[in-house]
């Protein structure tokens, strides 16, 4: 961190930087070499300035590759939203780091800077998202607890949802939500936080995401109405659940760039306030 306020985060640390923090009169036991004398000059008495601390932030983005992420344009979403994270991440200077959730278990894949190791994690995400087995994934065994330094940035991608489409077990999210600055992103379509109503019934087709098997299924008016009453029941859980622990989350469920750009803009101008997107 080399300034105040990169971004929304504000570092209260004083000591040797770039922004001043504020200013106060020289008193015994100070540094005479910390007296400012241009602010000396208009004060007319011996003036320090306090600056904050150098700090350096550190970033780390979580991505699921759970079965329930395999339908649709999930993985798309999740795809270009991490790697957007992770670009800004080095353009910015910051140490960034990949992380996914898998069965086995949360693998990372390494913190760092610089473009070297920008286009080692993106090759990353290319193996998580493809077609290739677990057997390529290298990652190492790690606890999200753990995985940074206190009030690093943690950027937890997901639906949130299992092979059933019931919620998970948010309780392994308590920690890290304690522990870091911590931003669920949730990635999740019309067909899962709502359900679009028909007028008439049709077959729709539903996907086994474990298994890739289909199934044509009749839908009818009244069944269509109680889907979506279900649906935003359970993204309403998800985002209480979310709100009670005063985290302000992100939902995606477009897999436009251009308007994951948007909504991540337009998420990290509206932290101060508590918004979610």
């Amino acid at each position: 961190m080399v300034t105040l306020q990169p971004g929304q985060w504000t570092s209260p640390h004083e000591g040797k930087g770039f922004e001043p923090m504020g200013y106060r009169d020289f008193v015994m036991g100070d540094d005479p070499r910390r007296i400012n004398l241009p602010a000396s000059s208009r004060r007319g008495t011996p003036t320090v300035v306090e600056r904050v601390a150098l700090r350096e932030l550190k970033m780390m983005v979580v991505v699921d590759r759970s079965a329930s992420m395999g339908v649709r344009d999930k993985l798309a979403i999740q795809l270009q939203a991490a790697a957007l994270l992770l670009y800004s991440a080095w353009k910015s200077d910051m140490t960034f780091g990949l992380a996914a959730r898998t069965e086995d278990g949360l693998l990372g894949f390494g913190q760092g800077l610089g473009s070297r190791h920008f286009y080692r994690l993106y090759r990353t995400l290319w193996t998580l998202f493809g077609d290739a087995g677990d057997g390529r994934i290298k990652g190492i065994r790690m606890a999200l607890s753990r995985c940074l330094p206190p009030n690093a940035i943690l950027i937890y991608c997901s639906d949130f949802l299992d092979g059933r489409g019931s919620l998970v077990d948010l309780s392994h999210l308590a920690k890290g939500g304690r522990r870091y600055d911590f931003i669920p992103v949730i990635v999740q379509d019309a067909l899962e936080y709502s359900f679009p109503l028909v007028e008439k019934g049709t077959f729709v087709s539903f996907a086994n995401p474990e298994t890739g098997a289909r199934e044509e299924a009749w839908i009818s008016p009244k069944t269509s109405q109680r889907v979506r009453a279900t649906h935003e029941a359970r993204f309403k859980e998800l985002t209480t659940v979310l709100g009670v622990r005063g985290v302000g989350y992100l939902h995606l469920d477009s897999p436009r760039l251009g308007d994951i750009g948007t909504r991540f803009n337009r998420f990290f101008q509206q932290r101060k306030s508590g918004g979610a997107v």
